[in-house]
């Protein structure tokens, strides 16, 4: 059974609120990427969501696809996650329990949740950035000013 539109709406608010919290908390990138695969999971019914990286190795996505199949899933989706410059940062899959593609209404939850994962995953990678800039004693970026990476302002 597909759950009403307005049922997605309430639900996509709610679990866009427990993710915005999860990102303030500094939870680790895999729990908020599963929180956002959880909720689109639920939206939807009968799925399961993963989101790949491009490090992953083939073999390790090739064994997750036999896998799926194995437990009966089949491909149901599988959309690029791009950053804002374009640059590729993975995939969100999806596998169903039945052989069908997604409704226009879930094509357009599934387009959110990549969205929401293209900003989760930027937002650890800028993290990740200006944590590995050194700071000088006074909490400046370290070096001369030629060494400073331009200012944005």
């Amino acid at each position: 059974m597909y759950r009403r539109e307005s049922d997605n709406m309430q639900s996509l608010l709610a679990g866009e609120g427990l993710l915005l919290e999860l990102i303030i908390a500094g939870a680790p990138l895999p729990e908020v990427l599963d929180t956002v695969c959880t909720a689109l999971d639920v939206q939807v019914g009968n799925v399961v969501s993963v989101v790949l990286f491009p490090d992953d190795e083939e073999h390790t996505l090739h064994t997750f696809a036999q896998s799926a199949a194995a437990f009966g899933l089949s491909a149901f989706s599988c959309t690029t996650i791009l950053s804002r410059n374009g640059e590729f940062l993975g995939t969100l899959e999806m596998y169903s329990c039945f052989l069908r593609g997604p409704t226009p209404s879930e094509k357009k939850l599934i387009e959110r949740a990549t969205h929401l994962a293209a900003l989760v995953i930027q937002n650890h990678d800028d993290q990740v950035d200006a944590e590995s800039v050194p700071l000088d004693s006074n909490g400046m970026l370290g070096g001369s000013p030629r060494e400073r990476p331009p200012s944005s302002n």
